[in-house]
C-alpha cells in the first residue's frame, strides 16, 4: 500500500509536463486521482488506469472560471464522498517586458496563474473545513521569490500564489488542514524544452549545447529538474509524513535558489 491508499485528489494542468508527473506519483501511492485540464486528459488517465488501480477519471477545465471549478469540486465529493487533497498547477508562462505587456496578457496570466489557484483554494477549503482535513498544495516558482527582467508579469503572479497559500495556511490549520506551495526552478517539460529550443535557434547552435550551457552556469545540483520530482515533492506534502509542514514555499531548484 503507498503512503496515500485510498486517498481522493485533483491536480489541475493535469495533460502534460509537471501536472502529469504529480498525477502520476500520486496514483503511483494508491490516490484516485481526477485529473483537470483545460484540453482534454484522457491519455495521462489511461495510463493511470493502466498501471494503478485508484478510480482515476478526467475533467475539461478552465480553472480561471470558478464557477466550473466550484462543479468540479461538488463532483468529486458526489463521487467519492471527499476530497483529501487538491494540487492546483495549472498555469502559464509569458514573458516580455512591462512595459510593452498589454492589458490582455496581463489579465490572461493573473486569470490562469493566480486567479485560478484562488479557485481551487477556495472550492476546496469549503470541502476540506467540513471534512476537518485535507491538503492543498499550489504550484508557485522560484521566479515568486526573485524578480528579473522580462519576467515580471509571471513572477507577480507567482508571488501571489505564495502570499495566497500562506495565508490560507493561518486559516485552515485549526481545521486540521495544510496549505503549502512548490517553487520550482528549471525542470524539464515541454514548455522549457521549447524555450531552450527558441534559444539556440536564434544562436544558431544544438539545443543540448545550450541546454548544457545552462545547467553549469545556473544548477549546482548538476541537472535539470523533472515532473517525477515534483511528483515526488507533492506525494510527501501530501502524505501523514509532511503533517506538521504548514505554510511552506518549498524550492525545487537544485540549488539554483536557496533564499527562504
Amino acid at each position: 500500500m503507498g503512503k496515500l491508499s485510498g486517498k481522493v485528489a485533483i491536480v489541475t494542468g493535469a495533460a502534460r509536463g509537471l501536472g502529469g508527473g504529480i498525477a502520476r506519483r500520486l496514483a503511483e501511492e494508491g490516490a484516485s486521482v481526477i485529473c483537470a485540464d483545460v484540453n482534454e486528459p484522457t491519455m495521462v488517465v489511461s495510463a493511470l488506469r493502466a498501471e494503478t488501480s485508484g478510480r482515476h477519471t478526467s475533467a475539461v477545465l478552465d480553472v480561471a472560471d470558478g464557477d466550473a471549478f466550484d462543479a468540479l469540486v461538488a463532483d468529486t465529493v458526489r463521487a467519492h464522498g471527499r476530497l483529501d487533497i487538491i494540487v492546483n498547477n495549472a498555469g502559464i508562462y509569458v514573458g516580455g517586458a512591462i512595459a510593452e505587456t498589454d492589458d490582455a496578457t496581463f489579465k490572461r496570466v493573473m486569470d490562469v496563474n493566480l486567479l485560478g489557484v484562488f479557485h481551487g483554494c477556495r472550492a476546496a477549503a469549503r470541502v476540506m473545513i467540513e471534512q476537518k482535513n485535507g491538503r492543498v498544495i499550489n504550484s508557485a516558482s522560484q521566479l515568486g521569490k526573485v524578480g528579473r527582467a522580462t519576467e515580471g508579469v509571471y513572477a507577480a503572479s507567482k508571488a501571489g500564489v505564495i502570499l495566497l497559500t500562506q495565508a490560507l495556511a493561518l486559516e485552515l490549520a485549526p481545521h486540521g488542514i495544510s496549505a503549502n506551495c512548490i517553487c520550482p526552478g528549471a525542470l524539464m517539460t515541454p514548455m522549457l524544452e521549447f524555450s531552450f529550443q527558441h534559444m539556440a535557434n536564434q544562436r544558431g547552435v544544438a539545443l543540448d549545447d545550450v541546454m548544457n550551457s545552462y545547467i553549469r552556469e545556473n544548477i549546482p545540483s548538476g541537472r535539470f529538474g523533472t515532473p517525477a520530482d515534483m511528483g515526488a515533492t507533492v506525494a510527501w506534502l501530501a502524505s501523514d509524513d509532511a503533517s506538521f509542514i504548514n505554510g511552506a514555499a518549498i524550492n525545487l531548484t537544485g540549488a539554483q535558489q536557496v533564499f527562504f
